[in-house]
């Protein structure tokens, strides 16, 4: 039976074949990719995570205020800090928490990315950090061909940074392959490096392709949505 007989849903499901859960294996690091919310203010910081090699939230100072956000834009924390901020001059574009790391002390993390201590109190890092174990709650499954993506260090993206892409990336065209997937476009960032990733998924949330790019590189006019 063709598959263009049958619902969307179903000609989709049927599309993809096998599915496989992830493994929990990281081909690459978690911390060299971000996807940012485009609501939240452009001077925000992100903060990276050293025990959990993540970018967990952001971070901003703004009349002599410190606003704190997650990785959805959503606030976290607001609360005066002018005193323990380092000088202008001595600012870093990425703040780190966890490990070894201090308030205002500067340094490198283990990927090799100059950054500053940022200054919390354990209990909003504790709930920063429960607030990004939300997004990996449910597990991701994968088709066949996006788990061999998953597990090749050149395509690899995190879990979270897929289902970011889900909540906060631009809904485009369905592949004509798989019809009824839903597909989104998110801007993404590696090694601070501005990319486009391009996610397929079935209803059930299933991944069934995932592929980026540079965003100068040409992209595929058939992904965006007419004008």
């Amino acid at each position: 039976m063709s598959l263009d007989l049958l619902p969307s849903e179903y000609a989709a499901q049927l599309a993809i074949g096998a599915i496989r859960p992830w493994t929990g294996h990281h081909a690459g690091s978690a911390g060299l990719f971000e996807v940012r919310p485009r609501h939240i203010p452009r001077d925000v910081r992100p903060v990276f995570d050293e025990d959990l090699d993540c970018i967990i939230g952001y971070h901003r100072v703004f009349r002599e205020r410190c606003y704190l956000y997650d990785l959805t834009g959503d606030m976290a924390a607001i609360w005066e800090g002018m005193k323990d901020l380092p000088p202008p001059a001595q600012h870093d574009t990425l703040l780190v928490a966890g490990g070894l790391w201090a308030a205002n002390v500067r340094g490198m993390t283990a990927l090799g990315i100059a950054g500053s201590g940022v200054a919390l109190a354990p209990t909003t890092l504790a709930q920063l950090r429960k607030r990004f174990a939300g997004l990996t709650q449910v597990p991701l499954h994968f088709t066949e061909a996006a788990h061999a993506s998953m597990d090749d260090a050149r395509r690899f993206v995190p879990p979270h940074i897929l289902r970011l892409a889900m909540r906060l990336g631009q809904r485009g065209n369905a592949p004509a392959e798989w019809p009824g997937a839903a597909r989104y476009l998110a801007r993404m960032s590696i090694m601070q490096l501005p990319c486009i990733l391009d996610l397929v998924t079935v209803d059930d949330g299933t991944v069934v392709q995932f592929r980026h790019w540079r965003y100068a590189e040409t992209r595929p006019d058939d992904a965006w949505p007419a004008a």
